[in-house]
């Protein structure tokens, strides 16, 4: 992806525009997959969970709760 995003970057851009973006759609997040394979030269990376359905509200909460599980014991580890 990183291949195309440069060229249009290199040959297809206007002055003035903004710089062009890839966008992945994966079945899983995986921060670290993404970092190793786009490389040190993408500044802003960002990896999601998108669902392709409207969750019930207990899911919603479940996933929330789960999420802000992670995020903290990823906190705690860090310290």
């Amino acid at each position: 992806m990183q291949m195309y995003v440069n060229y249009y970057k290199k040959t297809q851009m206007i002055e003035g525009e903004n710089d062009p973006i890839g966008i992945l759609l994966c079945a899983d997040k995986d921060d670290a997959v993404v970092e190793m394979t786009l490389g040190d030269n993408v500044k802003n990376v960002y990896a999601s969970k998108y669902l392709t359905y409207l969750p019930t509200k207990e899911e919603l909460i479940r996933i929330i709760k789960d999420e802000k599980e992670l995020y903290e014991l990823a906190q705690e580890n860090a310290e």
